[in-house]
């Protein structure tokens, strides 16, 4: 497999990902933001797009190039394959196309989603939780455990749960509660929540989502280096990267 990797925009362990990266069944192209716009054309090469960038974000929400909207625009049609990990769901803050093909989003601050007023989405560090497989049938996770334990960062955000598959669910709390606001974050007062409110989230950590011919996986746990170096995440990945590139005989 040819798969085309994408960081920027999020500060993360390199080595780490890195060392993930070197685990993977494929042949793996790195590239990373705001060095790189990859068209359709570009993307032509490559049987799979893996992102664990967060571009057009911070310090100021910016659109995507027209290289990028055009390959996701095309994807349907000439079903590329997507992996998405951890933040890259918050990737382009201002472009409704990206979260729409993921299958969630994540706002930094109070925003309209699907026609209605919401508000910003919530974070939470180190959170230990027993993630449990919600379709033990998907080549997905095949050969792993029916549950595992890790300890990384939660999102308390907008999942667009009809419109994805269900692939892994966290026991971990998701309410505003436990959660920090993102938008107090942003405005110098991190891990606060005074007067932010948030209705309960999902407990997906994990989904499949078609987009025409182009599949996609999203799988929220990946902030730690530990996470990105256990076992059982790795062979989510090789598995979400073998699904999604639907290389010969493997459905």
């Amino acid at each position: 497999m040819r798969i085309a990797a994408f960081t920027g925009g999020h500060s993360f362990d390199r080595d780490a990902f890195a060392a993930l990266l070197e685990s993977l069944p494929g042949d793996v192209t790195w590239f990373e933001h705001p060095d790189v716009a990859l068209g359709p054309t570009e993307l032509t090469t490559f049987d799979v797009c893996l992102h664990y960038d967060m571009p057009g974000t911070l310090p100021e929400p910016s659109d995507p190039p027209a290289a990028l909207r055009d390959a996701i625009a095309s994807a349907p049609t000439t079903g590329l394959g997507y992996v998405v990990l951890h933040h890259a769901i918050a990737s382009w803050a201002t472009w409704e196309g990206w979260s729409e093909f993921v299958g969630g989003k994540y706002l930094y601050r109070p925003g309209v989603v699907r026609g209605i007023d919401e508000p910003d989405s919530g974070y939470r560090l180190d959170v230990p939780q027993r993630i449990s497989v919600a379709d033990a049938s998907h080549p997905v996770v095949e050969g792993i455990p029916p549950t595992f334990d890790i300890v990384d960062e939660t999102y308390l955000c907008q999942v667009f749960e009809d419109d994805v598959t269900p692939l892994l669910r966290s026991d971990a709390e998701m309410t505003d509660a436990v959660h920090w606001s993102t938008a107090l974050a942003m405005a110098g007062r991190r891990g606060e929540r005074e007067g932010w409110h948030h209705e309960p989230g999902s407990s997906l950590c994990g989904w499949t989502k078609t987009n025409g011919r182009s599949r996609l996986v999203y799988l929220q746990p990946g902030d730690s280096a530990a996470t990105l170096g256990d076992p059982v995440y790795r062979r989510l990945v090789a598995g979400a990267v073998r699904w999604a590139a639907r290389p010969q005989g493997f459905m």
